[in-house]
């Protein structure tokens, strides 16, 4: 091997680095613009790389919208179900307010959940947006499953605690009160939205 070819071995990105570069990118581009102002273009020129390397990595737009979605939301939910295992440990502490109060703090930061119920009614009328809509969500249900099996354990939850309904519940809930805060604030304030998550983690971990 020449040792031009090495150094161009070298430097070439890992493909990690590649995908984290390009979410980024994606989710800094998304917060500004409307999923459909939006273009792999864009994005591509803004994390450096050329298209195909969106492509190659993602598929495609609805693809990489649909790994910036999941990324943020495993920071929210995982971020919000720690601070419920860290109250555990705390006397007196409320775990289920912690949960909320940090869930409360996603769903009131940004856009993306505007961004969400935008992609959602653009996917009702498009199948391979559709497909991918419902594999975002199919795998973020599975993974809070597993997330709240995890609190569940350590809260001694009774075995009878049906783990899918309470992901979909719980699931279903942060939506709906994201997107009803995006677009009405002053009907659904920030305090009313944790009051909300409180009692539906109180339901869950009782």
């Amino acid at each position: 091997m020449s040792t031009e070819t090495t150094r161009q071995t070298r430097s070439r990105p890992r493909r990690a680095d590649v995908r984290a570069q390009v979410i980024q990118a994606a989710a800094e581009a998304f917060a500004a613009h409307s999923y459909a102002d939006v273009s792999v273009t864009a994005i591509a020129a803004s994390a450096g790389f050329t298209k195909g390397a969106v492509y190659s990595n993602f598929g495609g737009k609805p693809q990489l919208f649909a790994a910036v979605f999941a990324e943020q939301f495993t920071e929210l939910v995982g971020g919000a179900l720690s601070d419920a295992l860290a109250a555990v440990d705390v006397p007196g502490s409320d775990a289920p307010r912690a949960v909320a109060a940090s869930l409360t703090r996603g769903v009131v930061r940004g856009p993306l959940p505007a961004l969400l119920a935008e992609f959602r009614g653009l996917a009702a009328r498009d199948p391979e947006l559709a497909a991918v809509y419902s594999g975002l969500r199919l795998r973020q249900r599975l993974e809070l499953e597993e997330l709240l099996r995890g609190v569940a354990d350590r809260f001694g939850v009774p075995d009878g605690l049906d783990l899918t309904v309470a992901a979909t519940l719980l699931l279903t809930t942060v939506n709906s009160l994201a997107v009803e805060h995006a677009t009405a604030p002053e009907a659904f304030p920030a305090d009313l939205v944790e009051a909300i998550l409180t009692h539906v983690m109180t339901g869950i971990l009782a």
